[in-house]
């Protein structure tokens, strides 16, 4: 996976896995499934989702999912992910 890193809201950087990105063409909005390596046991990852918003050139923005509507959209468009569509 590739690695990328972020920068957190108090100033600090770290590295993370970019699992997958991917549109959600109906609300015209850009996702990130990230990664810390973090186990939740059986075999099982902790992954944070989050939208993405360039800024400016090679600049993004990593924005918390707080409207219930656009989670369930995006939890569907990842259900499509996971099933090929």
């Amino acid at each position: 996976m590739k690695k990328i890193t972020i920068q957190n809201t108090d100033g600090t950087t770290e590295e993370v896995e970019l699992v997958n990105s991917f549109d959600v063409k109906d609300i015209n909005r850009k996702f990130v499934i990230l990664s810390k390596g973090e186990s939740l046991g059986e075999g099982m990852s902790k992954v944070y989702i989050s939208e993405v918003v360039e800024e400016s050139p090679s600049v993004f923005k990593l924005i918390g999912i707080t409207d219930e509507s656009i989670w369930d959209k995006v939890k569907q468009a990842m259900k499509e992910i996971v099933q090929g569509g």
